[in-house]
């Protein structure tokens, strides 16, 4: 199901999206968007280039708290996702769908509606974790997963902009200790 919302994001943006190949799936990567010819932007600098998206989807709602909604990741995607050694950007997007699965995706003749909203987060340059097995990352509220917000996300990877990790969504929740809540 997050794929399909990132399909149908991208394919409406006018990018190129696929499943990414076994060799990026390991690297933490489920699928990439794509662009190939277009100028972006007038300070654009690239005309062809990836984004890496890992994909992750939960039909528990996301409880806010201060803005930020809390997801877990397996310690191996976080360190990967947090690499600053990589070149195509890679964002992690998490799909909130409906609590019931019947919910998820509704059709008839004239219409197709998946039920759901997906966020996305940097974690390039994230702090390390002291955990052994997980890493809960709180996601911002305002970073919706939209036609808008990946066209500006891939216009600013056409500038070369780096889309890296701001400090207030570290692996812990503001005004939280990173000793607290080990996993």
């Amino acid at each position: 199901m997050s794929y399909a919302y990132l399909h149908m994001v991208a394919s409406r943006a006018g990018f190129g999206c696929e499943v990414s190949n076994r060799h990026l799936d390991n690297a933490a990567a489920d699928a990439v968007v794509r662009e190939d010819g277009r100028r972006l932007d007038p300070g654009s600098l690239l005309t062809s280039f990836d984004l890496h998206v890992q994909l992750k989807a939960t039909a528990r709602p996301p409880i806010f708290q201060a803005g930020y909604f809390p997801h877990r990741l397996p310690l191996k995607q976080y360190n990967r996702l947090r690499s600053i050694r990589v070149y195509s950007p890679r964002l992690l997007v998490v799909l909130h769908l409906h609590p019931d699965p019947a919910r998820w995706l509704e059709h008839g003749e004239e219409s197709v509606s998946l039920w759901g909203v997906a966020y996305w987060m940097s974690l390039k340059g994230a702090s390390a974790s002291a955990n052994r097995s997980s890493q809960t990352v709180y996601l911002p509220s305002h970073q919706v997963l939209s036609v808008d917000s990946l066209t500006r996300l891939m216009t600013r990877v056409s500038r070369r902009e780096e889309i890296v990790h701001e400090s207030r969504t570290t692996g812990v929740r503001p005004g939280e200790s990173r000793q607290s809540g080990r996993d």
